[in-house]
């Protein structure tokens, strides 16, 4: 007779970094190496808790031209300033994300009052590198904001940011120490719970998970199911 014992399961989400869509002049953008990290809460023991390498500032520009080839050009031309500026000594690096051109549109919504599509919008995040002197994501949302701040975008094109998150350098690089402190908790729940019998394990192949932990650290863990069989 044998008796299962089901510990863990979980199912937890995160934000990733966007895949370049807009054509940045080269070494102005980077690639999705950098993990934004998730709000979420962690639901599992087995984890790690390091600083977190940048502030991720989500930022939306849009063109109100109602001309669709004048909003074209305007978030092109906004995209290649803050290109240019990120480029100029900034120290901060963009991952670019989702551009959309359309045609403008204008009406009356159901419950009244003018609404409009915007005939192009570009959204990014800016990272702003963590140091020494900038330790926190405070005074990272400061410095981004004095950065935005000095941008002169053509007239009829605006500017907004989303909420800040810590962002950690290639999490997958820290997969061996991970699964290391994950094989020592299944020993020591393997010594407390039977002294013979079988453990399987499932999803150590998963994604790194990345979740801040407070205004300067992140917390790295794999998503993964235990169940240990009880021999009779």
């Amino acid at each position: 007779m044998k008796k299962y014992f089901v510990l863990l399961v979980v199912i937890i989400s995160i934000i990733v970094s966007a895949l370049p869509a807009w054509p940045f002049s080269s070494g102005s953008f980077i690639g999705p190496i950098i993990v934004v990290a998730a709000p979420e809460p962690r639901k599992i023991p087995v984890y790690l808790v390091l600083p977190a390498d940048y502030v991720a500032v989500p930022i939306r520009v849009y063109s109100d031209q109602k001309n669709s080839a004048l909003a074209y050009e305007d978030i092109r031309q906004a995209i290649e300033l803050i290109s240019q500026r990120v480029q100029a000594g900034s120290q901060f690096k963009i991952s670019s994300g989702v551009t959309t051109l359309s045609q403008y549109k204008s009406g009356y919504g159901i419950s009244g009052g003018s609404w409009s599509q915007h005939a192009a919008s570009s959204e990014f995040s800016l990272l702003v590198p963590l140091t020494k002197e900038r330790s926190d994501i405070f005074k990272a949302g400061v410095d981004a904001a004095r950065f935005i701040d000095t941008l002169v975008f053509p007239d009829k094109v605006k500017c907004s940011t989303g909420q800040l998150q810590l962002a950690i350098n290639n999490p997958e690089q820290y997969r061996a120490k991970l699964l290391g402190l994950i094989s020592e908790e299944i020993r020591k729940t393997r010594d407390a719970v039977l002294t013979k019998g079988s453990v399987q394990i499932n999803g150590l192949e998963s994604s790194v998970m990345v979740r801040q932990a407070d205004d300067k650290q992140v917390e790295l863990y794999l998503i993964y199911s235990l169940s240990i069989t009880a021999d009779k």
